[in-house]
């Protein structure tokens, strides 16, 4: 079908395959901590670890995926993402125990991640001119869900309960998801000039591309490993901080929930903006700029109360956390080549994967614990997070008389 040759049309039906994932990953751990928090008489450490378990499993995708996408249909792995993805949330519907709930968070961060990667790939690959823009939508879908389904989410939740709400969102996820999902492909090679362009980049991009084993070790590689460390803990964290500091301020969940709405949305849209940027400008200064921008908020949000001017703060915080994501795959391209790039962006993700969800959610929470709700502590460390990643962002470079020829 001609339509389905289209590349626009393609990536409007990769970002709706990516669409609940990230609602389910950004969003719903938002709106159903502090249920669950009450529900199994948990701590904030304890919710805390959650994240963490998202973000592992998401870690351990992320590189096998870009290692299936070698050998099997980057089509055939978003469809299984997809269905797994919306089974996850009948699961979590039955769960009666906090070790339930990591479960779940662990197969929905792994099985995003088998929809993130293939169409990242396919996408930057259909459009080698606009890596950063198409990045930038196809991230503003995956962060930006979150905020349309937080208030569905919460809606549900506050009047049919957590089973309806689990039940009925897996439904609507596997429905859309695979339906759409084995239309994610490349197209088949146009004719003219456009093919010979593509084809052209194509092998520009091969031959600048480096291997795995020399990539790893750069220090290039090494520095964008503890950005995405450092700023993907401080900007994961405030997804779960947002019930959290919301009560603490003596807010219902009828109020607190536009923090994590507006954090969203402004994860959101950082991720079209600056992945749109990103196309023109140094990939460096603009992660370095959103990361001293989130610093700052991140200083100034527990000296106020007041719901909206802290809603006002996260925004900055959300730019940061969506940037990270839509900069980083360009970047990963420009710096280490296409030819490597689902292995590559896997490995850098394995920071965010493994270590940001034990320095960002998980030791919030202790600290939290153990400092009776001190969020003065927790938010000067997030935004000393954030300003040593807006100085190793800088060193992250194309290497010279290290590609293999």
């Amino acid at each position: 079908m001609p339509i389905l040759a289209n590349k626009k049309i393609i990536l409007i039906l990769g970002c709706m395959t990516i669409f609940f994932p990230g609602a389910f990953v950004f969003g719903f751990p938002g709106v159903m901590a502090s249920e669950w928090q009450t529900l199994f008489a948990v701590n904030k450490a304890q919710i805390g670890r959650l994240m963490f378990f998202i973000l592992a499993g998401t870690g351990f995708s992320m590189i096998l995926a870009g290692k299936l996408q070698e050998k099997i249909a980057g089509n055939l792995i978003i469809f299984t993402g997809s269905f797994f993805s919306g089974v996850a949330m009948f699961f979590v519907a039955g769960a009666t125990t906090i070790e339930h709930i990591y479960i779940w968070a662990f197969t929905e961060g792994f099985f995003s991640g088998f929809v993130y990667i293939p169409c990242l790939i396919i996408f930057q690959k259909m459009f080698p001119d606009n890596k950063g823009l198409v990045a930038g939508i196809f991230n503003l879908t995956f962060g930006g869900a979150a905020a349309v389904m937080s208030p569905i989410f919460t809606y549900f939740l506050v009047s049919k309960g957590v089973v309806f709400t689990s039940n009925f969102c897996g439904v609507i996820s596997i429905f859309f998801g695979t339906s759409l999902a084995l239309f994610v492909r490349i197209p088949p090679g146009k004719k003219g000039k456009e093919g010979k362009e593509d084809k052209k980049d194509q092998v520009n991009q091969q031959s600048a591309s480096l291997s795995v084993k020399k990539i790893l070790g750069m220090s290039s590689f090494r520095f964008l490993w503890c950005v995405w460390a450092l700023s993907g803990a401080a900007g994961i964290s405030m997804i779960v901080l947002s019930s959290s500091f919301g009560e603490h301020l003596g807010y219902g969940i009828t109020q607190y929930v536009y923090i994590l709405i507006f954090f969203n949305v402004f994860n959101g849209i950082g991720r079209l903006v600056c992945g749109r940027l990103s196309d023109h400008y140094s990939k460096q200064n603009i992660l370095m700029t959103i990361f001293l921008m989130a610093s700052m908020a991140y200083f100034l949000m527990p000296w106020f109360n007041h719901i909206f001017v802290i809603s006002f703060l996260t925004c900055f915080v959300g730019v940061a956390f969506g940037g990270l994501f839509t900069v980083s795959a360009p970047l990963v391209t420009e710096v280490f080549g296409l030819e490597n790039f689902g292995i590559v962006f896997g490995m850098v993700f394995t920071a965010y994967g493994f270590v940001a969800g034990f320095m960002g959610p998980w030791l919030s929470g202790i600290i939290l614990d153990i400092t009776d709700s001190n969020f003065k502590i927790v938010f000067s460390l997030f935004a000393v997070f954030y300003l040593i990643s807006s100085l190793l962002i800088l060193k992250v470079k194309r290497e010279k008389n290290s590609v293999d020829r």
